[in-house]
């Protein structure tokens, strides 16, 4: 490669270095001045000190479902709202504020980097986003337990009305079969149906030796008939107040059964509802509010470096190719020698 060639190739890459540095020089100083605030949150409860791997597995969707919530335009438009109905004064100040959350490693512990134009409005902002964030959450555990407290007293009152039905049933049948005939009454004819069928049966039994021309067969078969027929009509009576004892029998089960299964809701509802209301099974707490603002201030080295050898190495390759276009164009004829 000749001198010349050489010569204008670093040319070139000084002129391109030059003009690369400048437009990253000017590039830095067009843009406007940014400020950041940072918060932080923490996530504690009982969740925590599990370490099974589906708890791990709650506890990502958690945190990412966390993260989401306090990047999303929602948060944003509540904290702008909060933000006009408290500090009216700022509405002069008021710029675009980027939110940024991250996780610290291995902790439970949220970041969250706002950055804006304003230093105090975008502290502010910061503030609003973490009140906006804290209530949106608490408003979503209030309407769990409200829903949860519904279904369960819902079903305590179903229950209940059931158990009151089976015994207002059952006092009902209670009282037309007392009316029919009372348990003392019920008694004393099963008592008497049992003293007759023996008396059948000891007459059958002086029956069977007594001869069928016998004169003292006759008082035993007219005895014997008359216990029969009594016997027939005492088991009529009691098949008439069958079905409103069967009945009686079954809903006195029945009421039992929806007592008892009243009583164990009622107390699991008891011991369910202290947890409905503990606040502390997992909680988001705020553990820092936001920092004053700052300056972003950039690292200037590396994007001159960048554009100071970016520019080089395309000032380079156009010296390049005007060395090559050099080469090849026609010389011009030389005057000859004079003689």
């Amino acid at each position: 490669m000749s001198s010349s060639r050489l010569r204008l190739i670093l040319v070139c890459a000084l002129v391109g270095a030059c003009l690369g540095t400048a437009s990253q020089i000017l590039l830095i100083n067009g843009r406007m001045k940014e400020f950041r605030s940072l918060a932080k949150l923490v996530v504690g409860g009982q969740m925590l000190m599990q370490q099974d791997d589906e708890t791990e597995r709650f506890l990502q969707d958690f945190y990412g479902t966390i993260i989401e919530t306090i990047e999303s335009a929602e948060m944003k438009r509540r904290a702008l709202e909060r933000v006009r109905a408290l500090n009216p004064d700022l509405k002069d100040k008021e710029c675009d504020v980027a939110i940024r959350v991250a996780r610290t490693k291995g902790s439970a512990i949220f970041n969250i980097l706002a950055t804006g134009s304003d230093p105090k409005y975008t502290r502010i902002f910061l503030d609003a986003v973490l009140d906006e964030f804290i209530s949106f959450r608490q408003s979503i555990r209030e309407q769990a337990r409200g829903k949860v407290l519904e279904q369960f007293l819902q079903e305590v009152v179903t229950r209940q009305k059931k158990m009151e039905d089976s015994m207002a049933a059952l006092e009902k049948i209670r009282v037309r079969v007392d009316n029919l005939s009372t348990k003392s009454d019920q008694e004393r004819i099963v008592m008497r149906l049992n003293t007759l069928r023996n008396q059948r049966d000891d007459l059958r039994l002086e029956l069977k030796p007594v001869d069928t021309k016998d004169a003292a067969r006759q008082p035993l078969e007219a005895k014997l008939g008359a216990a029969e027929q009594e016997i027939q009509s005492i088991e009529i009576e009691l098949k008439r107040h069958e079905p409103d004892l069967s009945e009686l029998r079954t809903l006195t089960e029945k009421s039992a059964m929806d007592k008892l299964a009243y009583e164990k809701l009622f107390e699991l509802v008891c011991e369910k509802l202290p947890g409905i209301f503990d606040c502390r099974a997992d909680y988001i707490a705020i553990q820092e509010r936001a920092s004053p603002s700052s300056e972003n201030v950039e690292d200037w080295v590396l994007p001159i470096a960048v554009g100071a050898g970016g520019g080089g190495f395309l000032g380079a390759l156009l010296g390049l190719f005007l060395s090559f276009l050099i080469l090849q164009a026609p010389k011009p004829p030389q005057m000859p020698t004079a003689i």
